[in-house]
């Protein structure tokens, strides 16, 4: 089962950098992501996995 939200620990493998680096950019995505929606809830050391796919990654995914 594929978690819903994408922590530090992951970050830090998938871009290689520390986890300290992981959360940093943890934060700026979670300041983009409630930039674009304040009305989304968000939560401290984790972001949103499909927010995190299409913008780290460029992959938009239908739902």
């Amino acid at each position: 089962m594929i978690k819903m939200y994408v922590d530090a620990e992951e970050v830090s493998k998938d871009w290689g950098v520390s986890k300290p680096k992981a959360y940093k950019m943890i934060q700026e995505l979670n300041k983009k992501m409630l930039k674009d929606n304040p009305n989304l809830i968000v939560i401290a050391g984790k972001v949103n996995r499909k927010f995190y796919e299409e913008n780290c990654y460029g992959i938009s995914k239908e739902a």
